[in-house]
């Protein structure tokens, strides 16, 4: 069997490099190719590019890297054309993959999709689309599935991979007297430069008020030293640790982040969380206009309700964020958002999604 894979982003990396081990126990011969992360390079596939070349945040951030989003396009479309694989595996990034799908179906290609794009907040037109250029999606919430069978789309629901790479990791026991904050600033450079410098003016708050222990994830698409030159810039030292299955998330009492896929991590591993997110004011103004939903963060919306507090835009600054942090921590309040976490936890589904992905490729292919 082989395989082009288009992972844009770290948390597709993860996800498809995980699929990826599974398909090698049904086919040890497999190849893939396509772009992606480290962790799909360790499962042996051939990388065209690195997902942390596509890491641009926002419609006109996007724009004004068009050219270079065109060569990595033309490069990956010219692959798949000689290499002529059995079937291409697009792991969530829309934009971007869309496109991809329309040139492979014309190439007569079967184009599988994993992990959908979010058509049920904002462009449904697009599954137009999908309904044209993908022969399988499978997707990872349940209310998707009904949204893909209505607009007459094959679909197959796995529930989360999450549930499955945090399998072992245990929550470690709270420190007397210390308040453990882990920052989770996302997986995308310009993410950073917008989140990183309000949470770290958040960690100071807090720190005047209580004894903390504050350190950052680094995302594998983000080099240590893109964290660190922001912290020395604002004169402190913040622990760096490399992205690992959640040990880190585990073991803090509180969460700061950006939104996606971290955020679902921490209502995972039950670690309480103030999520945000910051486009430029031109991104904003667009998003306002086309997302309809009464949350943004994953949290909130696989719960159908708030569970957690969002903040957006000028809200993401120091003060607004430890004083989310500050309610969250209070007594009263830690174990309602605790169980609230749980309930979206259950709603993840079962374990077993990778290996159940990598058994509807198979299947499709067959």
């Amino acid at each position: 069997m082989k395989l082009a894979i288009v992972a844009g982003e770290a948390s597709g990396d993860l996800h498809a490099s995980e699929v990826l081990k599974e398909l090698k126990k049904l086919d040890p011969d497999v190849k893939a190719f396509g772009i992606g992360g480290d962790l799909l390079a360790r499962n042996g596939m051939k990388l065209l590019h690195h997902a942390r070349e596509m890491g641009i945040v926002g419609l006109f951030n996007v724009v004004r890297h068009l050219r270079m989003f065109r060569h990595i396009f033309d490069e990956l479309i010219d692959a798949i054309a000689r290499e002529k694989p059995d079937a291409v595996v697009l792991v969530d990034y829309p934009d971007f993959n869309l496109r991809v799908a329309k040139r492979c179906k014309a190439m007569g290609l079967r184009v599988i999709y994993y992990i959908s794009p979010q058509l049920w907040a904002w462009r449904r037109g697009r599954v137009k689309q999908i309904e044209r250029y993908v022969d399988h999606m499978i997707v990872i919430f349940p209310f998707e599935e009904e949204f893909y069978r209505q607009h007459n789309v094959p679909v197959t629901y796995v529930g989360h991979p999450l549930i499955e790479q945090v399998l072992g990791v245990g929550r470690a026991p709270k420190k007397e007297g210390i308040t453990r904050i882990v920052l989770l600033p996302g997986s995308r450079r310009m993410e950073i430069a917008s989140l990183l410098p309000a949470m770290v003016d958040a960690v100071q708050i807090l720190g005047r008020e209580r004894k903390i222990e504050p350190f950052i994830i680094q995302a594998p698409t983000i080099e240590y030293e893109e964290l660190e030159e922001i912290t020395s810039k604002m004169g402190v030292t913040i622990p760096i640790l490399p992205h690992d299955r959640g040990e880190g998330i585990a073991a803090a009492d509180l969460a700061i982040s950006s939104s996606g896929t971290a955020t679902l991590e921490c209502a995972v591993l039950g670690t309480p969380v103030v999520v945000m997110y910051k486009l430029s004011p031109a991104t904003y103004w667009l998003a306002r206009r086309l997302v309809n939903l009464p949350h943004f963060s994953l949290v909130n919306i696989v719960a159908g309700k708030k569970v957690v507090p969002e903040l957006l835009q000028g809200d993401v600054n120091g003060p607004r964020i430890a004083e989310e942090a500050r309610a969250i921590l209070d007594p009263a309040n830690y174990d309602c958002v605790v169980a609230g976490l749980g309930d979206v936890k259950a709603k993840l589904g079962r374990f077993g999604a990778s290996r159940r992905v990598a058994k509807t490729i198979v299947s499709v292919l067959q």
